[in-house]
Order: structure tokens, then C-alpha cells, then sequence
């Protein structure tokens, strides 16, 4: 399993150069077609990140299933992870792209943890507070836990807001026992 720190450095290297070549939204869109294709492949992911098959030999894997699906930014960066030995990164990527890009776009995603379903009235005020506190688009993505018994856990980014019961539980056997 390929760390995260070094797929975040190869991801924010092809945002950077996909900015540059203004094709942002083409190469997260290719990101995905990659993604999909490698998983849904076995003996494509095999061929791909096997030791023993030579670069070359990759490159040219890449080139017959990619070649006038992708951009060629797209292509270059899946070269460079084949050259690299980074092959692992091909479809970890996407996720920390697609992060990445929506930074830029000014939108955040914000999962939002609550032990009962919101309405849609308390999911939209929820989306306003969280895009005023944060001075951006928010993405909700809302998940039903019963086990945090009442109240929210609010996730953005490494932030966390816990104002559930549980948590407060948590906290409060803390304090008691320290």
C-alpha cells in the first residue's frame, strides 16, 4: 500500500501541471475513467503494477487502452508513475485529485455524522452555517450513526467538531477520571 503523503505530492504535481494546461476538469474526468478501468480489470492491474513486466512494456499497456480516451496530461502522469515505480498511485490518486481541485474551486466536503436522518430543512441549514463559517461551497455527506445517540459529528478536512452525546460522554468519563 502506497503511503498517502507521497500520492498527495504526485496528485498536487498533475493538478499544478493540469492547471497550467487549463484542462482541470478533463483530467479529473480521465482520473475516474483510469480508476474504473484499472479496478474493474484484474489482469490490467496485474500487468501494471507487477515487478517483473518492464516499463516499456507498460507504457505501451497504457497506451493501447488509454491513447484517445484520456488527455495527454492525463497520460504523462500515469507514465511517470510507471517510470517512478509508482504504479500503486494510479488509482489512489483520484480521490486527493479530485480533493484537490475542488480546494481550488472553492468547495469543501463536510461528512456530517448524526444519529438520526436530518430533514432536508436541517440538512440546508446545516450547508449555510457550515458555508458561512467556512466562506465556502460545502458538500454534505450525511451519514446516520445510532450510535453516537443524539446530536452531530461534524468532519472538514483534519477538523472535527463533535458535539455528540457520545463524545460528550466520552469527555465527561475523561475529566471524572482523570
Amino acid at each position: 500500500m502506497i503511503e498517502p503523503r507521497i500520492v498527495r505530492r504526485y496528485a498536487t504535481a498533475l493538478f499544478n501541471a493540469a492547471r497550467k494546461a487549463g484542462v482541470v476538469d478533463q483530467v479529473e474526468s480521465d482520473l475516474g475513467l483510469v480508476s474504473f478501468t484499472v479496478e474493474s480489470s484484474p489482469r490490467l492491474r496485474q500487468a501494471l503494477e507487477s515487478p517483473l513486466v518492464p516499463a516499456e512494456r507498460k507504457h505501451g499497456v497504457l497506451d493501447g487502452v488509454f491513447r484517445g480516451k484520456v488527455h495527454e496530461v492525463t497520460l504523462s502522469y500515469l507514465y511517470l508513475l510507471v517510470d517512478k515505480r509508482r504504479e500503486e498511485a494510479i488509482t489512489a490518486t483520484e480521490p486527493v485529485y479530485i480533493e484537490l481541485a475542488n480546494e481550488a474551486r472553492g468547495i469543501v466536503s463536510v461528512n456530517v455524522t448524526t444519529a438520526a436522518p436530518l430533514s432536508k430543512e436541517q440538512e440546508a441549514r446545516l450547508k449555510a452555517k457550515l458555508s458561512e463559517r467556512t466562506g465556502k461551497t460545502v458538500e454534505l455527506a450525511v451519514r446516520v450513526d445510532p450510535s453516537i445517540i443524539g446530536g452531530v459529528s461534524i468532519k472538514i478536512g483534519d477538523t472535527v467538531i463533535d458535539g455528540s452525546i457520545k463524545g460528550q460522554l466520552g469527555t465527561l468519563r475523561e475529566k471524572l477520571l482523570s
